[in-house]
């Protein structure tokens, strides 16, 4: 009996396949029905398909000479994915492909199983040798389009195998402690719950966490003791936090991680604002802090590009971004981003960045941020920013606040995957004089 996990997936992997939105727009697992295993086998299945997508294509496009019709590839396209990637059965992998196949277009069912079965016959003969053959482009190997790895050879050299095998891999599951007085309770009960894997190196609020499932209806989340968070996140707001702020305002605080966070590390009786464009998204942000008991927080609507935010000591622009840092929690940023979009998103970088130095206080801080790794976004736009702005200069970061191994030469905080225990970040802050 074909699983309805596979159905599920087919359908939302064929609506992004033909459609321009991200896969988290489009998963919407409390109208699917399935159960919690099946859920979770559907998500993976569906990640593994986007994140794979080119070279499970190059693949079975040799079995066959006319490329089927979007429905049926994707079907092979998922059978492929779980012989290749995800260590299903065999017989389980073809036999429910076909099913599938079957559930669309009954003539497609041998079709389905011919090329499967070849699959099968290449996973033995040819996978491993074919994983490791140099005349393989890189972007099949590594499945990326060939921008980005024109764009990141530039920008890594010899580096960028490693930074590209690292996007791939499964991202660690981190959450922050938001009750800091409860630190020992709340990792006590998360050992009891047997979820807890560790604390980060970075900072001793942020642990790891082997899964969600249990975690998202218990008190510990719902009451807002603790919310999920990767530990790069705290990087900008450390360098604010930490400077002795007077007022400060977080200009694109949605969804309101780092806003939180900022009303955590900022003595209680510095004022904390947050601001965003979208309504709907100060919405959400409002329904985040309420569940951290922060709700009290002042929110208000406005362009970062464009309006004014007078009589802060420090700013956070924890900016519009390409996204490339949080490519393994996010992987179809790979294809949804475009070449054609990168000038754009840089021009509007710069304009916030332009817009707000104005209104920072003489001697207080910028703090520019992106979960990027993306050197034109990060440094480029920096040194382009100090050429414009003779009053600010660099405030190198403190090496007794964090690791030198997170400090670049300029003095920025910046993390990368293949690096770091941590998704890919970059935060520097900027002094008015």
């Amino acid at each position: 009996m074909l699983q309805a996990s596979r159905i599920y997936a087919h359908r939302i992997l064929y609506d992004w396949f033909t459609g321009s939105e991200h896969i988290e727009h489009l998963l919407h697992f409390e109208d699917s029905g399935l159960e919690a295993q099946d859920r979770r086998f559907a998500e993976s299945l569906i990640h593994h398909v986007i994140m794979h997508r080119r070279m499970l294509e190059h693949i079975v496009s040799r079995f066959y000479r006319k490329k089927p019709k979007k429905a049926i590839l994707i079907v092979l396209l998922i059978g492929a994915c779980e012989i290749l990637y995800m260590q299903v059965r065999d017989h389980a992998a073809v036999h429910t492909a076909v099913e599938l196949a079957a559930h669309i277009d009954r003539r497609s069912k041998d079709f389905v199983n011919a090329v499967l079965r070849k699959v099968l016959v290449f996973r033995e003969a040819e996978w491993p040798a074919l994983q490791k053959d140099p005349r393989v482009p890189p972007g099949i190997r590594y499945d990326f389009p060939d921008w980005l790895i024109r764009r990141w050879s530039q920008q890594f050299g010899s580096e960028t195998p490693e930074l590209l095998a690292s996007l791939n891999e499964r991202p660690e599951k981190t959450a922050r402690i938001v009750r800091t007085e409860a630190r020992d309770r709340i990792i006590q009960a998360l050992r009891e719950m047997q979820v807890f894997a560790g604390v980060s190196d970075y900072h001793p609020d942020y642990v790891f966490i082997r899964s969600w499932q249990k975690l998202l209806q218990h008190a510990l989340f719902r009451e807002g003791y603790l919310t999920a968070q990767d530990v790069s996140a705290v990087f900008p707001v450390r360098l604010i936090a930490e400077d002795a702020p007077g007022s400060v305002a977080d200009i694109c605080c949605a969804p309101g991680g780092k806003l939180g966070a900022l009303r955590q590390y900022c003595p209680p009786e510095t004022p904390v604002h947050g601001y965003d464009r979208s309504e709907m998204r100060i919405a959400e942000t409002r329904k985040n802090l309420a569940r951290a008991g922060m709700g009290e927080i002042p929110l208000q609507r406005a362009d970062a590009a464009k309006d004014d935010y007078p009589g802060y000591s420090h700013i956070l622009a924890d900016v519009p971004c390409s996204g490339f840092g949080v490519i393994r929690k996010r992987p179809d940023l790979r294809w949804r981003r475009k070449e054609e979009d990168m000038p754009q998103l840089l021009a509007l970088q710069r304009d916030i960045l332009d817009n707000i130095s104005k209104d920072v206080k003489p001697g207080g801080l910028l703090v520019y941020s992106t979960c990027t790794f993306d050197k034109e976004e990060n440094m480029g736009n920096i040194r382009r920013f100090l050429q414009r702005h003779p009053s600010f200069r660099i405030r190198p970061a403190d090496p007794a606040l964090f690791p030198r191994e997170l400090i670049t030469p300029e003095g920025a905080v910046a993390s990368y995957p293949h690096r770091h225990f941590c998704e890919g970040s970059f935060a520097i802050a900027l002094q008015k004089h």
